[in-house]
Formats: C-alpha cells, sequence, structure tokens
C-alpha cells in the first residue's frame, strides 16, 4: 500500500474521531461482521476495509482520541501490517490479546460506543465481563454519517434449493423448530444468520459473492408460522409456502411487539435483539448442529461436486505441469483465473466458494493471502505454490488446498513439509469414539510439527455448508474449545500447514465426511479426489502405514476420476496417483 492510501485512510479515521466526540463518547468498538455475523460481509458493511485498507475477513478495533488498537488472527497478521498503517494503529492478536483486555488496560472510566446490529450478544457479554472499568453503550452506526459514498445493500433474487437437493422439506424443518421451541418453553425462535434462513427456507440467494445466501431474517412462531424480514424485491420470483414477508427494517418493532418468551441463539444473535425483547431464553447451536448434519441428499450432493471439482483439479494440476517446463510462467492471478475457467466447465458450477488463495514464495507465508488482478508474483520453478480453492455446485460446496513443488525443494523445506503431511495423514487416518469433540483430535495434525518445534496459527478444520457457506458453524477442529460432538453425517476440511513469514509456506486440504466405524467409533472418509503433489516430501521418511494411505487415497481418487478425463490429462493423473514404489527416486538439493 502507497503513502497516498494511508493519508486517505487517515482523513477517515480523524472523521471516526470527530463524530466519537459528536456523540459524547470516549471512544468506538468496531468489527468487520455484519449485522448477520457473516464472515463475508457485503461492501456495504465492509467499513473496517474503508476506514483502514485491511481486506481480511476478521478484525476487531478500538478507537479513541488518544490511540486505536486494531487485532487479526494468526491468518491475518502479516497482512494487516502490510496493509493497516503502523503510525496510526497498534497491532494486536485477537485472541492472545482479546479486545475485552485492551479495555480493560485503556478505557477504564471511559464511555466506550458499540453498534448492537452488528456485535452478538454472546460477544458483548464477554466484552462486559473483562471490560473493567469501562463503560460499553449502544450507539448508532457511525459509518452511516461518515462514509458520503457508502454502496447500497445488495438486492440480489432469492432461489430455491429443490427438496431433492436438500432431501427435507421447508415444512419438515419448521415443525422440528416447533418442537425445539416447545422444549425451550419459548414462543418464538429468532434468527439471523442468513445460512440457516436459507437452510430452514429451502432458498439461496447471492447477496454476498461466493456466499449464495439471502441478507435477511426470520422468526418462527411455536405454532410454526414463519416470518421473513427481508427487502421485498429479492422474493418477487419466490415466496417459500407458509412464510409471512416483511420488510427488513420490520425486524426490531415487530421484536418488540412480543409479549412470550423469544430463543436465540446468543452466539451469532445481534445485541439489539435481546435489547427489544421483554422476555428471552439462550439456545447456543440449535439451527446449526441441525442443519449440520448432512442429509443422504445433501452428502449425495456433495459427492458429485467434489467428482466435478476433481476434474477441474486435474485439468489444472496437468496445466501447472506443462507450464512450468516452459519459460513463459504465469502470474498467481493468471493462475488462479485459469482455474476458475477449468470449473466453470462443469453446468453444476456456480462460482467460487471463496477467493483463490494463490500462492507462490513468500506471499504462501499468509495464509488467506489474495494475489491482486495486476501486478502479483510470477510463479517460479525455484519457489513452491499454494493454492487454497473451492466451488459452489448446484449439490454442494467445496474446498480443496494442494501445495505444489516444480523443481526439488531444499532439505529444511522438504522436513517441514513432511511433517505437514505426516500429520495430514494421521488426522485422515483417525477413528474416535462418536461424540468426540473436535479440539480433542486437533493435536494429531500438529504432533509431527510440535516434534520439531513448530506450529501453526490456525485451526485445523471447520465445517462446510450445503451450497451455503464454506466455513460453516458450528464445528471446528482447532486448539481452542469447541463443546460440538462429531457424528457421522458432518462434513468438514482437514488442513494443517506451516508458514515461515516472507519465505514460503504449505497446506494440504481435503474435504470429508465424518462416517460411522465399528464398535461406536466414528473417522473421516474423503470427498476431495485430487492427487496431492509429492515432490515437496521425503517420502523415505514416512513408515508402512503413512505409504500405504498415500497409496489408497490415490487409487481412489484414479478409480473415480481417470474414467471422466482423457488424452494428457488422464495420463497425468495416473502418473500423479502411481503407487510409491513405482516412483522415480527422488531429489533434493541443500539451499
Amino acid at each position: 500500500m502507497d503513502m497516498h492510501t494511508f493519508a486517505d485512510h487517515g482523513a477517515r479515521l480523524a472523521g471516526l474521531r470527530d463524530w466519537i466526540a459528536g456523540q459524547g463518547l470516549d471512544g468506538v468498538i468496531l468489527t468487520s461482521a455484519d449485522a448477520f455475523q457473516n464472515e463475508d460481509a457485503p461492501e456495504h458493511d465492509r467499513d473496517i476495509a474503508w476506514l483502514t485498507g485491511f481486506s481480511g475477513s476478521l478484525a476487531h478495533a478500538l478507537v479513541m482520541a488518544e490511540g486505536a488498537v486494531f487485532l487479526v488472527d494468526g491468518r491475518y497478521g502479516i497482512q494487516a501490517q502490510q496493509q493497516v498503517d503502523g503510525a496510526d494503529w497498534t497491532f494486536g492478536h485477537i485472541h492472545d490479546a482479546p479486545l475485552g483486555e485492551w479495555l480493560r488496560d485503556r478505557a477504564a472510566g471511559r464511555i466506550i460506543g458499540y453498534d448492537p446490529m452488528r456485535w452478538s450478544v454472546a460477544q458483548m457479554e464477554g466484552l462486559r465481563s473483562k471490560a473493567g472499568a469501562a463503560t460499553l453503550t449502544p450507539c448508532d452506526d457511525p459509518f452511516d454519517e461518515i462514509w458520503s459514498d457508502r454502496p447500497a445493500m445488495p438486492q440480489a433474487p432469492v432461489r430455491a434449493m429443490p427438496e431433492a437437493e436438500a432431501g427435507r422439506s421447508a415444512g419438515d424443518k419448521l415443525q422440528w423448530l416447533a418442537q425445539g421451541l416447545d422444549e425451550l418453553d419459548a414462543g418464538v425462535w429468532v434468527e439471523t444468520r442468513p445460512d440457516n434462513i436459507a437452510w430452514l427456507f429451502n432458498v439461496r440467494g447471492g447477496d454476498v459473492a461466493m456466499n449464495p445466501l439471502p441478507l435477511s431474517f426470520a422468526t418462527i412462531t411455536a405454532e410454526g408460522a414463519a416470518h421473513w424480514f427481508i427487502d421485498p424485491f429479492k422474493c418477487k420470483d419466490i415466496q417459500p409456502e407458509g412464510v409471512i414477508l416483511h420488510p427488513i427494517e420490520a425486524f426490531i418493532p415487530w421484536l418488540k411487539d412480543q409479549t412470550v418468551a423469544c430463543a436465540f441463539d446468543p452466539a451469532f444473535t445481534p445485541d439489539a435483539v435481546e435489547q427489544a425483547l421483554g422476555e428471552s431464553r439462550h439456545a447456543k447451536g440449535l439451527v446449526t448442529i441441525e442443519k449440520a448434519l448432512k442429509t443422504r441428499a445433501e452428502l449425495d450432493g456433495f459427492r458429485r461436486a467434489h467428482l466435478d471439482d476433481a476434474v477441474a483439479m486435474a485439468h489444472f494440476g496437468h496445466w501447472l505441469s506443462e507450464v512450468m517446463r516452459g519459460e513463459d510462467w504465469p502470474d498467481e492471478s493468471a493462475a488462479a483465473a485459469q482455474l476458475e475457467s477449468f470449473r466453470a466447465r462443469s453446468d453444476a458450477y456456480q462460482e467460487p466458494s471463496f477467493v483463490t488463495i494463490a500462492a507462490t514464495g513468500g506471499n504462501a507465508a499468509m495464509c488467506h493471502y489474495h494475489p491482486p488482478a495486476q501486478g502479483s508474483a510470477r510463479l517460479s520453478r525455484d519457489a513452491v505454490f499454494l493454492c487454497d480453492s473451492g466451488g459452489q455446485y448446484a449439490g454442494g460446496t467445496t474446498d480443496v488446498t494442494r501445495t505444489y513443488a516444480f523443481a526439488p525443494v531444499g532439505d529444511e523445506v522438504r522436513r517441514i513439509a513432511t511433517a505437514v503431511l505426516r500429520g495430514f495423514i494421521a488426522l485422515s487416518r483417525a477413528q474416535f469414539p462418536d461424540g468426540t469433540m473436535p479440539h480433542q483430535i486437533d493435536a494429531l495434525a500438529r504432533a509431527p510439527l510440535w516434534d520439531m518445534g513448530l506450529d501453526y496459527d490456525h485451526g485445523t478444520g471447520h465445517n462446510v455448508g450445503h451450497n451455503l457457506l464454506v466455513h460453516e458453524h458450528p464445528h471446528r477442529i482447532g486448539q481452542k474449545p469447541n463443546p460440538f460432538p462429531l457424528r457421522s453425517g458432518h462434513v468438514l476440511t482437514l488442513e494443517p500447514g506451516f508458514y515461515e513469514a516472507d519465505v514460503w509456506g504449505i497446506r494440504v486440504e481435503n474435504q470429508v465426511e465424518v462416517v460411522a466405524r465399528d464398535a461406536g467409533f466414528i473417522g473421516f472418509d474423503p470427498m476431495t479426489l485430487v492427487p496431492i503433489d509429492l515432490g515437496l516430501y521425503d517420502l523415505d521418511a514416512l513408515d508402512a502405514e503413512e505409504r500405504g494411505w498415500i497409496d489408497s487415497y490415490h487409487a481412489r481418487v484414479r478409480e473415480a476420476v481417470a474414467p471422466l478425463l482423457s488424452g494428457a490429462v488422464r495420463d497425468w493423473l495416473i502418473t500423479a496417483t502411481a503407487p510409491l514404489d513405482q516412483r522415480a527416486p527422488q531429489l533434493s538439493e541443500s539451499r
């Protein structure tokens, strides 16, 4: 980012401070989340990006007259310092030193405003418990006033998700939810997550690129009546049966009129909802838990999507192998565009499931790096290339990462990469009791790196939505506790990695289905059908079981995908999935 852009963002920060003073506040706290707690907000709500220049999906901030604090997680530490002006902001880690501690230490005795539509009930409970003598008070959205050319809210049309693809009718889901309300002794369920609403009503939308959901709110009564608060323009061609439409601005007034207890998930519901209600019940994860358990039809759709994705990735792997043999190497943006073109050949393909992370060399050390359309780095035979990508298909959502080596790598890179691969295989092979919590298996992926005194600062896996969000709640495999048990029918990713700032990075990722094993145990069955580029790894360091897993996985890829290919691409796949004892001896070079 050049200094001219830094100056623009400095002026915007000054405008926010003027607004704070005009409201009689001492500061405000900001979040990258929107009122729907989306990871990817519409342009209208990307106010942290407008204010600071940060393009990542997660950030918190505290702005006061005498200083400003900017917090991100381990995925974005390098990126934040590149995009946000360190002269104006103090950087911190969103988990290691969370916002509540900064409030306690810097805002004691101060009045700090927050937009109650952007912060969830659980977030505000946590912040108030940690903020000490700082006073947190609801305020208006400051960006309505200071962002003069703020984009309008999106109005993408809503489309139906066929019941044959969903596996359950909307009526069945609403009846299930009404029964849940009875158990909660509540008269209304308040739903503010658009992906949950899309699942409940068997619809999809397009308000945010790569996130096929309609931005909206909903309430469902104990009698099964559904009220949908949404821009009516979006529903001009569709209205789910039995659902009453309301304009979205009627949501909070409707809640204020309720005389019965209303239940909601405090982890995602805006704090403004609880403020509007007279009596409320908290039910963490009620809809997200049910949505995460995929139907047989949804699982079949995922499998079809992964076959389509496997064909595209085979074409991409072959293309990479050919183009990197020549001298006209593509840049990162061109490689991402080429992969997108291969996916677009499928009739079921709709759009990417997230912005492709196509990263060479040091850029691969930024977990969520996105190559610029102009001026991105050129791939090189001497640098590893990390590509994390996915697609939205009619039947499901995909997410896969492969890291490629186009020439022999140094001994230290090979040693670390092999540890990542061994952790990936250990978790892929694992079986564990039905109902195991995700965090209880995270160490399986990290142990080989830990043995070397190394680690990675991100989670090891996440739920994936059915033609919905690629990062779906509630399950997360990671070091932080996740109290949602794993069951047969869940769909997750497994994605350990390692990153050396400004030098290189590696991640290997498959999407998997949780399946039943014998005697009350469960494990993972791979949905992703993409060869693992083995040029990075010391295959001789793998034990017999690890080598056997690779051969078994590659045989599965070959059997499923090769019949869908022809010519040179098919030949490439067969070579890329050949048994290890048939591969040419590895070469390495010390660097």
